[in-house]
């Protein structure tokens, strides 16, 4: 309590200099904050992506033979010989790529515009999605070739004015489907999981081989899902090693498949963009180490001149507590305690900034990985903008960010001659 009242006199003895550092810790986490979600979207663990630590993605073929190249993303007959084999994955997901615009509609409503994707049944074991109707289709809807779908909650509703919509009847660009599910809405900024209308993968490209070996392109990427995140290194191994003995046999005809560093890692794939330019992670974190460099010694600066202000004006204070045997250690630690309170108030008040001015620029600051518009509303989840991690760091920079801001002038106090100070004389 008596560290508390201190503080509450100093905010009322030095109100400008209080305020200020308060301002100043708040506008220094609300940047490492913005930057840590923002960065964080890609590759932390975020439903229904939840086991982000667990997966790893292919995403493209790049091709490369005597009379030219080429790229594409995968078929499924690729992804059969390449990725379906394994033994060290948990689960194999075949996904397309980027979702498509498609017409939906009932009755004679009008239609409107929703983005679809195409996967097998693994990716609803792959992502938690949340049902809230029906239940997913199955590995013999998907091999049936059954027109059964699942659809999002905010589709459901503006089809059938309701989300408990499993079993009903609705078109698709003029083809008839059935409702086998509903899932809750998933954000764009989701990119794998995200998407309004789920349909049963269908072949994409004849696997008849020519000189390009053009039946390993087609609409699809895959995801890999291990037992455990111990075991991820396991299941890259046996990966490469298929794709290593898929290009011996290619080889054999003149082409090869150029490595790009795939199956990737989550934060490898934030950072792939195309199918034959593999990811600059040391780039980011040369980028993202910088950033968060000077958003701690910048204000830290500026703050430590203000903590020198406030102690200056408690010399006298600071010598009677010496002359009465405080040590300097104790005095040491105990000013630090108060400017640590100082810079948590001014961390929660950035915290709770940071959260506010994500949500309200989502769309300034992300962007959807798609070819085309979309036409879900790009929401950030609370999820995205608060997690017990991103509040650990929050802490941990308020805490570094004392040390640096308040260490040197307290210190300098804590070694102030008990004599000179109470007679408020200067160094």
């Amino acid at each position: 309590m008596k560290m508390f009242r201190q503080i509450i006199y100093d905010f009322r003895s030095q109100p400008v200099i209080g305020v200020l550092s308060v301002i100043g810790t708040a506008l220094a986490i609300l940047l490492v904050m913005v930057a840590t979600i923002v960065y964080e979207v890609d590759y932390a663990p975020i439903a229904p992506e939840s086991n982000r630590d667990r997966l790893l993605y292919d995403c493209g073929m790049y091709m490369r033979t005597e009379r030219g190249s080429g790229c594409s993303s995968l078929s499924l007959h690729a992804i059969d010989r390449l990725y379906r084999p394994l033994v060290t994955a948990e689960r194999v997901s075949a996904i397309s790529r980027f979702f498509e615009p498609v017409d939906v509609s009932v009755g004679n409503d009008a239609p409107f515009i929703v983005d679809s994707r195409k996967a097998d049944a693994e990716v609803w074991h792959i992502f938690d999605h949340e049902f809230v109707s029906g239940t997913p289709f199955t590995d013999e809807d998907v091999k049936a070739g059954r027109n059964v779908a699942v659809i999002d909650e905010s589709t459901a509703r503006r089809l059938f004015k309701t989300y408990d919509a499993a079993g009903r009847a609705f078109m698709i660009t003029n083809r008839p489907y059935t409702v086998k599910g509903v899932i809750r809405d998933v954000s764009p900024l989701m990119k794998w999981s995200y998407a309004q209308l789920w349909l049963p993968a269908e072949s994409d490209y004849p696997t008849m081989v020519d000189f390009q070996h053009n039946e390993l392109f087609g609409d699809y990427g895959v995801v890999l899902m291990a037992s455990s995140p111990d075991d991820v290194p396991a299941m890259r191994e046996e990966a490469l090693r298929l794709n290593n003995a898929l290009n011996r046999e290619l080889a054999a005809s003149g082409c090869n498949r150029i490595d790009c560093g795939a199956p990737y890692g989550q934060l490898e794939l934030s950072l792939v963009h195309g199918s034959n330019n593999p990811p600059a992670t040391d780039q980011y974190y040369l980028m993202k180490y910088i950033l968060f460099v000077i958003f701690l010694i910048v204000p830290a600066i500026n703050l430590s001149g203000m903590t020198q202000s406030r102690l200056r004006s408690r010399r006298h204070e600071i010598g009677v507590r010496r002359a009465f045997g405080a040590t300097r250690l104790g005095l040491l630690l105990s000013l630090l305690r108060e400017n640590l309170l100082v810079t948590l108030l001014g961390g929660m008040i950035g915290l709770v900034l940071s959260i506010v001015f994500v949500s309200l620029l989502a769309d300034l600051l992300f962007e959807v990985d798609t070819w085309q518009g979309v036409s879900s509303p790009l929401v950030v989840t609370w999820g995205m903008l608060f997690r017990w991690a991103t509040f650990g760091w929050a802490l941990l920079f308020c805490f570094v960010l004392n040390l640096l801001s308040a260490g040197i002038p307290a210190w300098r106090a804590s070694r102030i001659n008990p004599v000179e100070a109470i007679n408020q004389i200067n160094d």
